[in-house]
């Protein structure tokens, strides 16, 4: 850039009430001033006020929205539905249907270095998250025997990480062509006052702008120009940390397409009141879901004639796109405000100093999208079958309950086909794994076993690995 270009960036900055950025700005190093002007340069203005505005206005966000109860389609309306099960298999035997994970997160509450992807959480073989949703597209492509393209959005921060892993292990099956990467994008975070933050490097402090950011990073990467050339219609969407996604679902495929919707959301019943599920229901009106953080403890405890939450079930964060309602779309959602402690820079005389300090940070939910599209579906699933996420290292959400997860769906699988799993105070035994390349459900299982006659399981004595 010019010094003239600076010069004007730095005054435009400053008549927004923004001079502590600038303060001791001939002491810091050229490669430091300039990484700020480029961030200053990138954020457009309209954002920042859009931002400024939404912390004006989050003091009593909970009192200003009116919600109400909602209804799902019960598990057993649309399980079962054999002309929806063949709908979803004639979508995705036509290429009509992709994939896409969000994969933002890194490890850190798991103690773990790095990508939360690729954490190793299988019971036997340790695979990586990553690598479990890959076998479930790739055994979903040799059955098919065609392309299936996987979409994956990381952060800035395990962008390169993440495509290195990825690529380092053949893609674990699929071929690199099916598999695009794309990076959310950031919103800066503020004071309390509505002052922008530096980071401890020196350029603004900016967190990922949520899972709401699909959106438009999926326009602005190409990814959806993409899906229109290789002619994708539906896009399935989840997230990195559940490895008990059912992929694909063709009944919930089909369903969402033969009642027309453009967002169909999978929930589960809560556990308990309390459970940090975001729960579905009208907000001012339009169908859509309450952040578990932004329901007030009334609603969240309240309770029909007959003793039933009223607020009942939560999303999984498992949803069904239209590419052309995701094309429309503006990407544009709701801000959600949370408070948080970091590290930010100040500048001093000679340098500068690190202090930690409150800031408020933004994000958009992708579940908000469920206001603006057309004929929004839930249907209700069940927890032991599809939900066991990767949240936390111990308790709720644990490595130990993602893993107890999967080992209990394993042996619900072998228990179908006739196999005796020993159990104690309800678990099983042993580890039980069962690759997703060799079974991806319970009727799948008894054709692999069928077909692999030197394979016979009719009692789990030890751990036990079929891949």
């Amino acid at each position: 850039m010019s010094a003239i270009f600076d010069s004007r960036i730095i005054e435009q900055w400053k008549a927004r009430g923004q001079d502590h950025l600038f303060d001791y700005w001939d002491e810091r190093a050229p490669e430091m001033k300039q990484a700020l002007l480029d961030d200053l340069q990138t954020l457009e203005n309209d954002v920042y006020e859009l931002l400024r505005q939404q912390l004006k206005q989050q003091l009593d966000d909970k009192g200003q929205r009116h919600i109400e109860p909602i209804a799902h389609i019960p598990e057993r309306e649309w399980r079962g539905d054999a002309r929806a099960r063949a709908m979803g298999e004639d979508l995705l035997a036509a290429g009509k249907v992709a994939f896409l994970t969000v994969a933002g997160g890194q490890g850190s509450r798991l103690g773990f270095e790095g990508p939360k992807g690729c954490f190793p959480i299988s019971p036997i073989r340790e695979a990586t998250l990553f690598q479990i949703l890959a076998e479930k597209i790739l055994a979903a492509r040799n059955r098919l025997n065609r392309p299936l393209f996987w979409y994956i959005m990381t952060s800035d921060m395990n962008f390169e990480e993440t495509r290195r892993f990825l690529e380092s292990n053949g893609y674990f099956g699929l071929r690199e062509q099916e598999v695009s990467f794309f990076t959310q994008g950031l919103f800066p975070s503020l004071s309390a006052q509505g002052q922008l933050l530096l980071a401890e490097d020196g350029r603004l402090f900016q967190n990922p702008n949520g899972h709401g950011g699909t959106i438009a990073a999926l326009r602005d990467s190409g990814c959806i120009d993409h899906m229109r050339e290789n002619g994708v219609e539906e896009l399935f969407f989840f997230q990195v940390d559940n490895p008990l996604v059912r992929i694909p679902d063709y009944p919930f495929l089909g369903g969402h397409v033969q009642r027309g919707s453009q967002m169909s959301t999978k929930v589960v019943e809560k556990a308990y009141p309390e459970e940090k599920l975001g729960v579905i229901g009208y907000v001012n009106g339009k169908p859509g879901v309450i952040e578990y953080s932004d329901i007030s403890e009334k609603n969240q405890k309240a309770r029909d004639d007959r003793g039933n939450l009223l607020y009942s079930h939560g999303s999984i964060a498992v949803h069904i796109f239209n590419v052309d309602f995701l094309d429309s779309h503006s990407g544009r959602l709701p801000l959600h405000v949370a408070r948080k402690q970091i590290q930010s820079w100040k500048p001093e005389p000679g340098g500068g100093v690190v202090q930690q300090r409150e800031a408020v940070k933004f994000e958009m939910f992708i579940f908000d999208a469920l206001a603006d599209a057309e004929n929004p579906l839930f249907f209700e699933t069940t927890r032991e079958e599809e939900f066991a996420p990767l949240k936390n290292k111990t308790g709720p959400d644990s490595i130990d309950t993602c893993r107890q997860g999967m080992i209990n769906l394993y042996a619900r699988w072998l228990e179908a086909n006739g196999v005796t799993v020993p159990m104690r105070d309800g678990k099983p035994v042993h580890r039980i794994e069962i690759s997703p390349t060799f079974a991806w459900d319970a009727q799948s299982l008894r054709e692999s076993l069928k077909q692999r006659r030197s394979t016979t399981v009719n009692r789990i004595d030890e751990d036990i690995l079929l891949t």
